[in-house]
């Protein structure tokens, strides 16, 4: 039975958190987009750089992740938290910190990952080719590459693929996921509040739009992850969205190595 103490409780979880203020839609926008502006230009620039050296392309995408993204979201939460304040911990500029079971962690975030990659993988089966080739035909080679696991290079093999392996499965199973939950819905997320209900479904749809170098996956992205975007608003905690976005990432990590093993042998 819910008491009167808990129906007060759960409202006042609901509320805007007090200390980090409402964000103007213009400058949420920019700051949603501009991260994946700057990884995408990265992309372009690297990775013709990487395929004259014999590296596959896609690496690209994972040292942009540890030399682009990583600095820029992470440097901007510790001086937004410097200057609000005083400390330079990134973690002090996230709001959605609310406690929730473990249980409930695993439970919710193992669901939520195996919609979402289930969603993607449907995506990758059914639209991402026929998309490349024809609404994002206009795209740079560079980028619609990225929708197949060879995306030019030569092979690697010995020392240069083990330290490959261990790079893109530490950068895009650990650091970007975590870095983009405590940007996007630790601290982005809660600054969207005031308006109720469509702040995750606006979170979701800019951070879909964020990745400029995989528009193809757009429509799988957004049903995907706005579950997940829901839930952390719903619970004031990023720690089920945490999970989700890590196992996610991890499992089509050990996929796409799984893969690109495979060709190497």
């Amino acid at each position: 039975m819910t008491t009167t103490h808990d129906r007060d409780r759960m409202a006042s979880a609901r509320q805007p958190v007090p200390w980090l203020p409402q964000q103007g839609l213009a400058a949420s926008v920019s700051l949603h987009l501009l991260p994946g502006v700057a990884l995408t230009t990265f992309i372009l620039l690297a990775a013709p750089w990487l395929e004259d050296r014999g590296v596959p392309g896609v690496v690209a995408l994972f040292l942009g992740i540890g030399l682009v993204i990583a600095p820029l979201e992470l440097g901007y939460l510790a001086w937004y938290a410097h200057r609000t304040t005083g400390s330079w911990s990134p973690l002090r500029a996230v709001a959605y910190r609310t406690p929730l079971p473990r249980r409930r962690v695993i439970g919710l975030a193992a669901g939520l990952a195996a919609w979402f990659m289930g969603l993607l993988l449907i995506s990758a089966a059914v639209l991402d080719g026929w998309l490349t080739e024809t609404a994002f035909a206009w795209m740079p080679a560079t980028l619609t590459e990225l929708a197949t696991v060879d995306s030019g290079g030569e092979t690697l093999s010995g020392a240069a693929l083990a330290v490959t392996v261990v790079a893109v499965f530490i950068l895009n199973g650990f650091v970007g996921p975590i870095t983009e939950e405590l940007y996007f819905r630790g601290h982005l997320l809660p600054r969207l509040d005031r308006y109720g209900k469509a702040a995750p479904v606006l979170n979701t749809v800019l951070f879909s739009l964020y990745h400029f170098w995989t528009p193809w996956q757009n429509l799988a992205r957004i049903l995907g992850f706005l579950p997940i975007a829901w839930i952390t608003w719903r619970t004031r905690s990023i720690y089920v969205s945490l999970a989700a976005h890590v196992l996610t990432n991890t499992v089509f990590v050990l996929l796409l190595l799984s893969l690109v093993l495979g060709g190497n042998s």
